[in-house]
């Protein structure tokens, strides 16, 4: 569908013919996160850290009443952000909260403007990976699956189950 199509459409149908991106940067790294996957974006605070996490889990923090897990980006597709923009101080850096049962949240170093694309980019798009590349207006953006942000994080780690 092209942005003239999507100009006549009415504002009800227009909203089912397209997806809300946010763009966000956390060091080298640009990606794209649906609107409906994020709860809240708040100010940067220090994640309580846990034991024995992965380089890529900085901790926990409380974001309105949940205890969400927040991940870097960057260090899960092997960017060092420190080694990008060692001069950003943590008062630039934004925590993203996510929706899902797995109460995730992200850190960022930049948040940029929203963007609506032709929903059918996205249902086309291969959603099994992390990242899915798609074009918008000349410009190639990576798309976050937040479902498979978790597996890739812990990746070759084995994940704790409860034993009864």
């Amino acid at each position: 569908m092209s942005d003239t199509e999507l100009e006549t459409l009415s504002p009800s149908d227009r909203d089912e013919a397209t997806t809300k991106l946010r763009l966000f940067t956390r060091g080298s790294v640009q990606f794209a996160i649906s609107e409906k996957e994020i709860t809240a974006i708040e100010n940067w605070r220090s994640p309580a850290p846990l034991p024995n996490a992965p380089e890529s889990v900085l901790g926990v923090v409380g974001i309105q009443g949940r205890m969400l897990t927040v991940f870097d980006l960057a260090k899960i597709s092997g960017n060092n952000p420190a080694a990008v923009e060692p001069e950003l101080s943590d008062a630039g850096r934004r925590i993203v909260g996510l929706r899902g049962d797995e109460q995730l949240a992200l850190v960022i170093d930049v948040e940029e403007q929203e963007i609506e694309v032709p929903a059918e980019m996205l249902k086309g798009a291969e959603m099994s990976a992390l990242m899915t590349s798609i074009d918008h207006a000349g410009r190639r953006l990576s798309v976050l699956n937040p479902k498979q942000l978790f597996p890739s994080a812990i990746q070759g780690r084995e994940r704790r189950r409860r034993r009864f």
